[in-house]
């Protein structure tokens, strides 16, 4: 028994160790950092002086987290307010989200991903609507004319968009934009 309580004191990785090879799997906030370091059972000196390690040599910064993590978030369609929500879970300060978002995130950006999102709701709408041969109209280019969104579709469409997280101007403005 003395052996393996040894053996595992051994194998144990430093707590700079730990961080280091956790980072390599992505990048991970100040507070991500130390949850981890607090699960594995490293003492709260060994975890300030680890952060203190990863800080100053910029393995962690969340300023640059919060930049990259509006960017891919922004390419998935979500809004600003799930970014932020988002964010804050992941232990960014508000001013660092803030400061994020306002430099990747204006209005009009906004309300296009809000579009893209719409439209992409939309045609799944559409992909329900099963129209046969003869109650299918056509356009004088050959376009099918679809029928006008319900007001029950229109209301589906919104709460997508607010659950993305975009405002209620973004999100009136894309379901009035639509087809």
């Amino acid at each position: 028994m003395a052996e393996l309580v040894k053996k595992e004191a051994k194998e144990k990785r430093s707590c700079k160790d730990e961080a280091l090879f956790w980072l390599e799997y992505g990048d991970r906030t100040e507070k991500e950092m130390v949850q981890h370091l607090k699960k594995k059972d490293y003492d709260e000196r060994e975890i300030a002086e680890c952060m203190a390690f990863l800080v100053d040599l910029s393995f962690i910064d969340d300023r640059r987290y919060a930049l990259k993590f509006v960017e891919v978030s922004m390419e998935k369609g979500r809004g600003p307010l799930r970014i932020r929500h988002e964010l804050a879970e992941k232990g960014i300060a508000g001013a660092v989200a803030d400061e994020a978002l306002a430099e990747l995130y204006d209005r009009q950006t906004e309300r296009e991903i809000a579009l893209e999102v719409a439209e992409k709701a939309y045609r799944a709408i559409q992909r329900d609507w099963d129209l046969s041969e003869e109650e299918q109209e056509y356009d004088d280019w050959g376009n099918p004319i679809l029928p006008k969104l319900s007001d029950k579709e229109k209301a589906k469409i919104a709460r997508k968009l607010a659950t993305a997280g975009f405002s209620s101007g973004a999100t009136y403005d894309a379901i009035n934009r639509l087809k």
